[in-house]
């Protein structure tokens, strides 16, 4: 009668006992992996809140600047707003608050009586100043500490000898170039200046009519003017070539027409939007151009005004926003 082997008590023990423990091992990996994600998940949904509860903290900061001040604009990150106070001896301010906190992060003070502002980026700020009636400046100023360009060594553009009225309404600019436009209203009638990088100002040879809006590509190639010509209101372009040239007395470019009945909405990169417009003069669709043609973009349940639509830096519409990133004062 053959025997049957029997293994040693000892070594079925410890087998078992490891298999025991990597069986515990695994389900502790299980259940601290569980706990893991469950812990990722609460902070991202906390995150979430925050930054939820920061963004109604914002707007409301916003809507309050709003009823409160002139001259409410907001960064192209939607971080900071500019508001303006003048003071008894007619100096103006230009503060800049942080909106999630409603805290303020610098001023500009001692400033002409501020007719526009506009954002340079997230990190500076246009203001057009009325230095007396006819006489208007083009000043900037750094978020990060309220200095002026009059107070470094930069040079402030001056537009002289205009009708008392003259007014800045708007300010276009290229961030590979740093060509400047500006649109100055005056006596009825519109002027665009060319502000070059030595901070010299010439006049710029436009199409005849009333220019109601400028914008400017990244590139600096193209400049885009809203223009009423005979009665309606027209997207016209203006560019460049070697024979018009901005080495002369007044800045010389050559014109064509985008679109006929059509409103400015702004340049986004190098890409234009505009919008269609009624026998009303309100915006019925939004169209964006691109080198493969001209691109529905939204077509409006209602009419708007121009003014009323802005477009954001990555190209999404919004109706009526809380405040823009420039305006009149």
């Amino acid at each position: 009668m053959s025997q049957v082997e029997q293994k040693p008590r000892g070594r079925r023990v410890g087998r078992r006992f490891l298999a025991l423990a990597a069986l515990c091992t695994a389900c502790e990996s299980l259940f601290f992996y569980h706990l893991n994600h469950l812990l990722v998940s609460q902070q991202t949904a906390s995150q979430r809140e925050i930054q939820a509860a920061l963004h109604r903290r914002a707007q409301l900061e916003l809507l309050q600047l709003k009823r409160e001040y002139a001259g409410v604009t907001v960064s192209p990150n939607g971080e900071y707003a500019t508001y303006v106070t003048s003071d008894s001896s007619g100096w103006d301010t230009v503060h800049v608050v942080q909106l999630d906190t409603g805290t303020q992060v610098s001023e500009a003070t001692d400033l002409y009586p501020v007719q526009y502002v506009d954002w340079l980026g997230n990190a500076e700020v246009f203001v057009g100043e009325e230095r007396s009636p006819g006489n208007l400046e083009l000043n900037t100023f750094y978020v990060s500490n309220g200095l002026q360009a009059d107070e470094t060594a930069a040079s402030v553009p001056v537009f002289s000898n205009l009708s008392p009225d003259a007014r800045i309404v708007k300010v276009t600019y290229s961030t590979e170039t740093n060509d400047i436009f500006v649109l100055i209203e005056a006596g009825g009638s519109s002027e665009v200046y060319h502000v070059g990088t030595m901070e010299t100002i010439q006049p710029v040879t436009v199409p005849p009519g009333y220019i109601k809006n400028i914008a400017m590509t990244e590139t600096g190639d193209n400049l885009y003017l809203e223009i009423n010509q005979g009665g309606q209101w027209n997207v016209v372009r203006l560019y460049q070539t070697p024979q018009t040239s901005s080495y002369t007395p007044e800045f010389q470019m050559d014109w064509q027409l985008v679109k006929s009945n059509a409103a400015l909405l702004g340049v986004v990169g190098n890409t234009l939007y505009y919008g269609t417009v009624n026998a009303g003069g309100l915006v019925t669709a939004v169209y964006r151009q691109t080198s493969g043609g001209d691109q529905l973009v939204r077509q409006l349940a209602q009419p708007a005004l121009a003014s009323e639509i802005a477009i954001s830096s990555s190209g999404s519409i919004a109706l009526n926003p809380p405040a823009m990133t420039n305006v009149e004062v």
